[in-house]
């Protein structure tokens, strides 16, 4: 399936003196793939080890890390591949399993004949394993769950498509009633299928969110024995705790994280490592409370005060359980609506790599997100439901001299009349982007 990483891949390659390059990503996320697809297009063979299936090539990067011998050793694993300057990538996937690759990528950096790309599941979690990381002399992507926009690619929609959708959002016109449904309908069922890209191939084959939830439950089986396999003993059950708590954080109505839902008695002191590795593992992130609207908008964040977000809102459904995707496709979602439509949200502005804050002042205003976009300061409202009122978001925009105009998204048509309040359908936050 297409995704955006390949333009990044491409752009890299293009690129005079580019150095190695790392991809992280949490597992399944369809990094070895998407790298393996760019090969066959801009390359004339690859040269792969798996440290997952393959570990007795260790010893390849035991001790001399010098070009000559790295070559002469993978030749000699090899045979059957001929190991060529510019026509040959050489794809180490999995380095979770042997970090010591990581060092030698410098090698590879200051050699410049070959292009290297490492990748791993666990990359951000081992970097203190790594006898000498090799800074400035690599370069990183980022691979996240497909995007509302991938998945539309996945279901037949090319980018002349979505071009045409994006015309909508630019001009603030009313979007072709059919239209508007079907999108909403795929946007429903992204919702529930999310962007782990077995899942979406699966729906798509078979249509079957039975097949799907199967598909959810593998992959959450093996994030758990992650958890198990790459945690110190002295935090492996914190991290545990933290990650289970998970649905149970969104579905509040305040959702600030709270460390006594994870455990009694819990706090910052105890968890806060745990939570780290949440994050550097891939499997979620943070976003923090704003104390007031000003820019820098990092510069008035508060660290202590935070919603933490799942990476993927399709095996977050399949975490809560109950089958709760029925109720999702019947409109019957009850508590769970807030959790499930704020996750997506926080979960396409991260991909699109827009800085989210959100901001609460007491029980009476809050609003969901914060943002900087197209040189301003923008309050976000999320809302699922058919009542689409926003108190908090009326009053913020209307008393800050901060804040040119508010967005609010739900699952009506475009409605731009007000200029202090733009309303647009939940499936165009895939337009609001960090060009």
């Amino acid at each position: 399936m297409k995704r955006k990483l390949l333009g990044d891949l491409i752009s890299w390659k293009n690129k005079e003196n580019h150095k190695p390059l790392i991809i992280y990503g949490a597992r399944q996320t369809g990094k070895t793939y998407l790298v393996k697809e760019f090969a066959k297009q801009y390359y004339e063979n690859v040269y792969e080890i798996n440290f997952e299936f393959e570990p007795n090539a260790k010893w390849i990067f035991d001790e001399n890390l010098t070009v000559e011998n790295l070559i002469l050793n993978l030749s000699a694993y090899k045979t059957n591949i001929n190991i060529k300057e510019g026509k040959t990538l050489l794809f180490f996937d999995e380095v979770q399993k042997c970090p010591q690759v990581l060092t030698a990528l410098k090698s590879f950096a200051i050699d410049k004949r070959f292009d290297c790309i490492a990748s791993g599941s666990m990359l951000g979690i081992m970097l203190d394993k790594v006898s000498s990381y090799p800074v400035g002399y690599v370069e990183t992507l980022v691979m996240k769950p497909m995007t509302f926009e991938e998945f539309l690619w996945a279901n037949g929609y090319d980018e002349n498509m979505i071009l045409n959708f994006k015309q909508y959002f630019d001009e603030g016109k009313l979007v072709p009633e059919a239209i508007h449904n079907k999108l909403n309908e795929l946007f429903t069922h992204y919702l529930i299928v999310g962007g782990m890209p077995e899942a979406v191939s699966t729906y798509i084959k078979t249509k079957n969110i039975s097949e799907v939830i199967k598909i959810h439950r593998n992959i959450l089986t093996d994030y758990k024995n992650d958890i198990a396999k790459y945690t110190s003993p002295s935090i492996r059950e914190r991290v545990r705790e933290c990650y289970d708590s998970i649905p149970d954080q969104l579905a509040k109505e305040n959702k600030k994280y709270q460390y006594k839902l994870a455990r009694q008695g819990g706090n910052a002191r105890y968890f806060g490592s745990s939570l780290t590795w949440i994050q550097d593992s891939g499997l979620g992130f943070k976003v923090e409370r704003l104390k007031t609207f000003d820019i820098p908008l990092r510069a008035y964040r508060d660290s202590t005060s935070f919603k933490f977000y799942y990476h993927d809102t399709g095996l977050l459904l399949t975490l809560y359980g109950d089958n709760v995707q029925n109720k999702i496709l019947q409109g019957d979602i009850g508590i769970f609506k807030g959790a499930i439509y704020e996750n997506v949200i926080a979960q396409t502005l991260n991909s699109n790599n827009i800085s989210t804050f959100y901001y609460r002042r007491d029980d009476r205003l809050e609003i969901d997100f914060v943002i900087y976009y197209k040189n301003s300061i923008v309050p976000i409202e999320v809302k699922a439901g058919q009542n689409t009122k926003s108190i908090s978001l009326n009053n913020i925009v209307n008393s800050s001299k901060e804040i040119k105009f508010g967005i609010k998204l739900s699952m009506n048509n475009i409605n731009t009349s007000n200029d202090k309040i733009k309303c647009f359908p939940l499936y165009m936050i895939m337009f609001i982007k960090n060009e």
